[in-house]
């Protein structure tokens, strides 16, 4: 009888865990669909503020997939994550010159990394009151 109820408990945290890392593959290719769609048209160009929402969907997607592999409710994990993932991207677009020729180019980097905290704090709120409900 007991093994049954952890089996069944395991079965439904690998379900839970599942889904969130279907819901970071999905929103990645969205991401993925609309980044190529608008480099293909220069859309960054047009709407300098396109980079806002993409930024924004880019935390989104990175604490669903940090969701997805933690096990238990960890936000200093999460935070860790989270940041390491937002100052990395930041650390790349500057590394490969992607967008260095702006005027206020640290403006626009701090502003990158509070629209990638913002996707992943709406992310986080979800998982708070769903899966980590209970903590």
């Amino acid at each position: 009888m007991r093994w049954g109820f952890l089996f069944l408990l395991y079965a439904t945290v690998m379900a839970m865990r599942l889904t969130w890392l279907l819901l970071a593959l999905v929103l990645a290719a969205l991401m993925l669909g609309v980044h190529l769609y608008a480099l293909d048209n220069y859309l960054y160009w047009y709407y300098r503020w396109l980079d806002i929402p993409m930024h924004v969907l880019g935390g989104a997607v990175m604490a669903a997939a940090v969701i997805g592999v933690l096990r238990s409710f960890r936000p200093i994990t999460f935070v860790l994550v989270i940041a390491a993932g937002a100052i990395g991207w930041e650390v790349f677009e500057y590394l490969f010159h992607i967008s260095t020729g702006q005027p206020d180019y640290l403006w626009d980097t701090l502003h990158d990394i509070v629209n990638d905290a913002f996707g992943a704090l709406v992310v986080y709120v979800v998982a708070r009151y769903s899966v980590w409900r209970s903590r």
